[in-house]
């Protein structure tokens, strides 16, 4: 017997995720938007199989321990993608609510859940000894968010916070940072802050406290917020889904690939501008981790855009974590080792033109050097030289460029 989720996408109900046999399938409403809810699902032909599944997969957490933990405490059938968004898909990635199947979008007010600072204290301190512990218990939250890191969402309703859940689409993410990584929490944002101030879109974000924790805090790129009213859902997905992959799947996309994504659905190039500059930015900061999942599109009535930048952190100052580079650059490996030369042959691989990429890649080295000095005051002392020096020697190398 097949059970079936409801999809709302940004308030307007699109078609049911089907699970038969083992199997998941979409199936879209015949009257549903003309926008689809996943490039790797289109209105107009059938998907590939799998991708439905591997589409759920990306909505949630990564670790088995943290989405055994939500199942529990959300009163799921299993910790399997399906079950587990049937419980917990009220407020997820993008313009998309999952409801139980028959349920429908409330159309009463809202009733909002208030959260004390101690209250996401405790949800910090929590996740800081163990990052699977990321759901609240006896709340009225109803969350998942994607991804390896521990993490909750939050909203921000006229200047409090609130858990969000269907009726109540959270506004910001809190990460608190693993306190084996020394400073990580401030190098995210003087990261995030490096891309802003080289041109690249970027969400707000610093280190919030809340009683006697600490935590990195970003706005979310995919809602619209309005003052004194509830954020509105905009649909995003991150490229893994755009491209039908599995979460497991996420280091094996290349830039290449990517690149050819793109081109299929913006042959002007505008798309492909943009994610090269985040790339460029990511490899000068040190962003080894700059894995598919870390790079998403916006999907709206009006079309496709790029979402801002997001996850920039610079893992050179935490030499225990892998190095080297989910996209390599024209044979490079790690971000110290890329040069003009590879930058070349990089853009002669994926078709791009050469003068136009090595003129974006000295652009965006001279805003972030210009900032470099003050960027990471944040930081321990010994952490501030490191910073500064390693950015500082990826910025020489990209100037040298002629």
């Amino acid at each position: 017997m097949s059970e079936r989720i409801e999809a709302w996408l940004e308030g307007c109900h699109v078609g049911q995720f089907v699970f038969d046999e083992g199997d998941v399938v979409f199936i879209y409403d015949e009257d549903a938007p003309p926008a689809p809810i996943s490039l790797s699902l289109p209105r107009d032909r059938p998907a590939v199989r799998n991708v439905a599944r591997n589409f759920l997969e990306n909505l949630l957490p990564e670790h088995e321990q943290t989405r055994v933990r939500m199942a529990s405490i959300y009163g799921a059938k299993s910790a399997g993608a399906f079950d587990l968004l049937n419980a917990a898909g009220g407020d997820l990635a993008g313009g998309l609510v999952l409801l139980p199947e028959g349920q429908t979008l409330p159309d009463r007010l809202a009733e909002l859940s208030p959260v004390l600072k101690r209250d996401i204290a405790d949800r910090i301190s929590a996740i800081k000894r163990d990052s699977s512990d990321t759901t609240p218990r006896d709340v009225a939250a109803r969350f998942s968010l994607a991804g390896a890191q521990g993490k909750f969402a939050l909203a921000w309703v006229d200047s409090d916070w609130y858990w969000s859940n269907e009726t109540v689409p959270s506004t910001h993410i809190v990460k608190p940072g693993n306190p084996k990584y020394r400073g990580i929490e401030a190098a995210e944002v003087a990261a995030i802050d490096l891309a802003y101030n080289a041109g690249i879109l970027a969400p707000e974000s610093e280190v919030m406290s809340f009683g006697d924790q600490t935590a990195y805090v970003v706005t979310r790129f995919d809602r619209a917020e309005e003052q004194g009213q509830l954020a509105q859902r905009l649909h995003a997905e991150d490229l893994a889904q755009s491209l039908g992959l599995p979460p497991e799947k996420k280091y094996d996309v290349s830039a290449g690939k990517i690149i050819s994504l793109l081109k299929l659905i913006d042959p002007l190039g505008k798309l492909r501008r943009v994610f090269l500059s985040q790339l460029i930015l990511n490899v000068l900061v040190g962003n080894a981790d700059a894995h598919a999942k870390n790079y998403s599109l916006l999907l709206r009535p009006d079309g496709i855009s790029f979402a801002p930048i997001y996850d920039v952190v610079p893992l050179f100052l935490y030499p225990e974590v892998e190095q080297e580079l989910a996209m390599k650059i024209g044979g490079a490996r790690h971000s110290q080792e890329v040069t003009p030369d590879h930058w070349r042959r990089f853009a002669q691989r994926i078709g791009f033109d050469v003068d136009e990429l090595l003129t974006r890649v000295r652009e965006i080295a001279e805003y972030v050097g210009k900032k470099n000095d003050r960027v990471w005051d944040a930081l321990d002392a010994d952490q501030q030289v490191q910073a500064r020096e390693f950015v500082a020697r990826n910025v020489e190398r990209a100037a040298r460029i002629n």
